[in-house]
């Protein structure tokens, strides 16, 4: 037993320069990955260079520490947990060294994101044919997969029919063995006075003479990584070091600098599309598609196809409806001819086992077919409930020559056991991701997962399969090695393990395991939500919170930095764990689980982290299996707020409303004192607010008021088209009276009767602070109003998107009833509903100063809120088609003011880096004309930038002037 993680991190701080993290916080955080399992370490470290790693692995070796190596920990066997210290090499070592020879040869950290290489390699042409340049493989996790972790795990993907392992590509290792040396591997190594030379010695010894032992135990399947990568490494006197390490999953030393050869981007490729009737014809045209030459050859089944086309509506016109199963198959060539007649002879040979095809040459079809299936495979983890699809049976494979035998298989041991299976994978390579919907926290399930594998696992084997093709042995498969290859080889496998970690330290447990029951031990799903954990003053339905709460599947893409995703903003900017949504559902479920105590609960330092989630809703639609953390968060936030009471700038903010009647009704003095140094010292006392803030102007009295009489003035609309409540929220009314008389006008201008009940504005900043009370009392007083304008034939629009989401999804949680029902659903965002009739071709086109408006030009930000209720693309599409108004989409993310949130002085720092992408994206705009439906983006885009912004409905409204 070492010593407690205090301790621990109270020595490492004194040699290490980087990050030491010994909080249970951060414990949490590492204590899972992608895989079914949770291991708390002792301490954790963001180490800042091989120096500290050095001094780490010395430390733990003499007190007898385990350590890991972590990239994004988004392997699904386990693989990166440890008990004791976990090195997190992605925020600091993960910089790309140099590149090399034209974009050959590339020098880069562990830590460095595997797609973010290849974004740096892009801008390199290959010297013999001006290509741009890549790495080899390409799994899927790669936007978020680390190169250390890819080298260390052996990765492949969906082209390795094209390019294999990583190990093909991986030139140079540095690494620190376990006894703190800081070494040196490559291939083709010959014997020196190194200490890597007396590694490769001890290893020719164990190797030498087994060469019959090895090839008789290794399996007859394309894909294998399973055990150490010991075939052929021993070779005339040399030995190859680098391939050795490659897939050793941390066991034999930490990787601090790899070395790797790049590959030219194909100059054409072209994709066919097979579609088939049923499984067996798939299974039978494989063997035909990979003997032709293809670079890939994936599949999707019908339960795949299905689920994308209900989720995904932009891929209908690509993906055919009621196929058994379709391959993607994918040739590539140095010229498009050459790719047509490698398509055009695999169709042929396939001939009448697909039912039906197409062909793909426009790079940007082939880029949204591949998307397709990337995109659709996560719709199988958005289910919710007791049951998850478990990856633990996921990675065998057999040769491709055997697929047909291996599908039949699977369908009768699905039958056995009474499952349901999605069949999708690497069809080409004999692969298929199968994962069973199980319940791990109950025992029958969990003997079920054992009884399965060893079905599916024999099953491989019997047709010269593997249990591991790409994804790792972890902990999942390392009890099935020995079965797998035999004692002989077995004992080959513990050997090289013990020349170089004799003490067993390094990453213990994966790879190397005589523990039979190790698939079983450690499991997450054996902590069970405590039902008084989760009785909180919100309103959920039944066993909401607890499937919410047991929804992740540590995933890792909301650490991503892709530009097509939001989430998650804090990683993003902060580009630790803690800030990432994984990190949030991970210590929340840690805490209703009862491994939280209530002291580190109701500490500051928790409260810190709550801050860390700032409510952008980016996770729920992004997030591959839909948590939503921002729900989480608030429950958590709202029982902090209850034990703990609100802190004094969360009390003022939540009550907001108020601040803003005093402003309305002392305007225009207000607007003079808020402009004072001394006033704006004084609201950052008192409220918080960051005194380099600019609060918006206040009008005199309210919209709710001026808007009634404005209406009042005019005859009512004699046959209107429809009737809908303007909820006009905060902003409008005592700010922006302008943005209402908008609305009021564009919806009029149309033969839209409008009206203006008594209402308040939406509570979201109570909501997101905890404010229970405060939220619930605002929300009751408006609907009682709202709903009954909805019984009168009446729908109800925001100009906030923000106002629309806390209608249509936060309600519930604060009131129940009928009336919130109503509410909820006749609630519409304006652009979104006012699209809706344009679409239905009820809006009356533009008539004024035609030629002005269509030179106008503008861009675009979308509102995070707005993205979460499904709204995106309207405001957009309503400008071009109605006015023809030139609009372009910054698509620059998350602009990191979150309501209240940037506002306050201990949030502006983080603030400010959320919005790096937007500011940067504003700073290369042809315009300075913005436009964004939300109140506080447009706050922030005016203080980062020197734009004009404006909401879209005031640009509608001038054409109907």
């Amino acid at each position: 037993m070492h010593d407690k993680p205090e301790q621990i991190a109270a020595d490492l701080i004194k040699s290490v320069r980087g990050d030491v993290f010994a909080d249970i916080l951060h414990r949490a955080a590492y204590s899972t990955d992608a895989s079914i399992y949770r291991i708390v370490p002792a301490c954790v470290v963001a180490p800042r260079d091989s120096v500290d790693v050095v001094a780490v692995v010395k430390y733990a070796g003499a007190k007898g520490i385990p350590v890991v190596a972590r990239g994004a920990g988004s392997g699904v066997a386990g693989e990166s947990l440890c008990s004791g210290v976990v090195f997190d090499m992605t925020r600091y070592m993960n910089k790309i060294i140099s590149v090399e020879d034209g974009g050959q040869r590339v020098v880069c950290e562990p830590g460095v994101v595997l797609d973010d290489l290849n974004k740096c390699l892009s801008r390199y042409n290959s010297p013999q044919d001006a290509l741009r340049r890549k790495i080899g493989p390409d799994p899927s996790s790669g936007n978020r997969a680390t190169v250390g972790g890819c080298v260390a795990n052996n990765s492949t993907g969906p082209h390795s029919l094209e390019y294999g392992y990583m190990a093909d590509y991986v030139e140079s290792i540095e690494a620190v063995l376990a006894d703190g040396s800081l070494v040196e591997f490559k291939n083709d190594f010959e014997a020196d006075n190194s200490r890597v030379s007396e590694i490769a010695k001890e290893c020719e010894t164990v190797l030498r003479g087994k060469e019959e032992v090895i090839k008789k135990a290794l399996p007859e399947a394309g894909r294998n990584r399973s055990g150490y990568n010991i075939s052929g490494r021993c070779h005339n006197g040399k030995i190859d070091l680098v391939r050795l390490l490659s897939g050793s999953e941390g066991t034999l030393a930490v990787f601090t600098k790899i070395t790797l050869r790049t590959v030219a981007l194909s100059a054409a490729k072209g994709l066919l599309q097979l579609e088939f009737d049923s499984l067996e014809k798939m299974a039978q045209a494989v063997p035909i598609i990979v003997d032709s030459g293809a670079s890939a050859c994936e599949l999707m089944d019908k339960t795949l196809i299905d689920l994308a086309i209900e989720a995904l509506p932009e891929y209908q016109d690509i993906l055919p409806a009621g196929a058994a199963a379709i391959l993607l198959v994918e040739h590539i060539s140095e010229a498009k001819q050459q790719v047509r007649e490698k398509i055009e002879k695999t169709d042929s040979t396939v001939g009448n086992l697909a039912t039906s095809r197409r062909t793909f040459f426009d790079m940007n079809e082939q880029e949204r077919l591949w998307k397709a299936r990337k995109d659709a495979v996560p719709l199988l983890y958005r289910k919710k409930g007791k049951k998850h699809p478990v990856e633990f049976m996921e990675d065998t494979s057999v040769s491709y020559k055997h697929l047909s035998e291996y599908v039949a298989g699977l369908q009768h041991i699905g039958k056995k056991y009474d499952i349901v299976m999605s069949f999708f994978g690497h069809a080409g390579d004999g692969e298929l991701h199968l994962r069973p919907y199980l319940d791990l926290s109950d025992p029958a399930d969990i003997q079920k997962m054992r009884a399965i594998a060893k079905d599916v696992f024999s099953l491989a084997w019997s047709l010269g399969g593997s249990i591991s093709g790409e994804h790792a042995d972890g902990l999942v498969r390392a009890a099935f090695i020995r079965q797998q290859y035999g004692d002989e080889y077995y004992e080959i496998l513990c050997k090289i393990k013990n020349l170089f970690d004799p003490k067993g330290l390094m990453n213990p447990g994966k790879i190397i395991n005589p523990d039979t029951d190790v698939m079983v031990k450690n499991l997450k799903a054996k902590y069970k939500v405590l039902p008084e954990k989760i009785k909180v003053d919100l309103l959920f339905d039944k066993d909401e919170l607890e499937m919410e709460l047991e929804q992740c599947s540590g995933c890792g893409v909301c650490l991503s930095r892709e530009t097509g995703l939001r989430m998650c903003p804090v990683f993003r900017a902060l580009g630790e764990e803690l800030g990432s949504s994984r990190a949030k559902a991970n210590i929340l479920h840690f805490w209703v689980t009862g491994q939280l105590d209530d002291r580190d609960f109701e500490s500051p330092e928790f409260r810190k982290f709550l801050d860390l989630c700032i409510n952008c809703k980016a996770c729920l639609q992004e997030c591959p299996t839909g948590v939503d953390i921002s729900k989480l968060v608030a429950m958590a936030r709202a029982e902090y707020a209850r034990r703990k009471g609100l802190r004094r700038a969360d009390f003022v903010l939540s009550h907001n409303r108020y601040l803003s009647m005093l402003g309305s009704i002392f305007s225009p003095v207000s607007n003079f004192l808020m402009r004072m140094p001394i006033f704006k010292w004084f609201l950052e006392k008192v409220a918080g607010i960051d005194r380099r803030r600019n609060m918006p102007s206040f009008r005199r009295s309210s919209f709710l008021k001026v808007g009634r009489k404005y209406l009042a003035a005019y005859e009512p609309i004699e046959k209107p088209i429809d009737k809908v409540v303007y909820f006009v929220d905060s902003y409008a009314n005592y700010n922006d009276h302008e943005l209402g008389f908008a609305v009021l006008d564009v919806l009029r201008a149309n033969d839209i009767e409008v009206i203006l009940p008594k209402q308040r504005p939406a509570p979201l900043p109570a909501i997101v602070y905890g404010n229970v009370k405060r939220a619930r009392k605002d929300l009751s007083y408006s609907v009682k109003y709202l709903a009954k304008a909805v019984r009168d034939g009446y729908k109800i629009v925001c100009s906030e998107p923000s106002a629309a989401l806390c209608l249509k999804q936060e309600l519930r949680h604060f009131i129940k009833g009928d009336d919130v029902t109503l509410v909820s659903e006749n609630t519409y965002e304006l652009m979104n509903y006012l699209y809706g009739q344009y679409k239905d071709g009820k809006l009356e086109r533009w008539t004024r100063d035609e030629q002005r408006a269509t030179n106008d030009e503008y861009v675009y930000h979308l509102p995070c809120h707005l993205l979460a209720i499904g709204g995106d693309g309207a405001s957009i599409e309503l400008l071009q088609g109605l006015c023809g108004v030139k609009v372009t989409d910054l698509k620059a993310g998350c602009c990191g003011i979150a309501g209240t949130f940037g506002m306050q002085k201990k949030n502006y720092e983080l603030s400010s880096k959320i919005s790096e992408s937007l500011k940067k994206a504003l700073e290369s705009s042809p315009t300075k004309n913005v436009l964004t439906e939300c109140s506080t983006c447009k706050m922030q885009i005016e203080h980062i930038s020197d734009c004009y912004v404006r909401h879209p409905i005031k640009v509608l409204a001038e054409a109907y002037l």
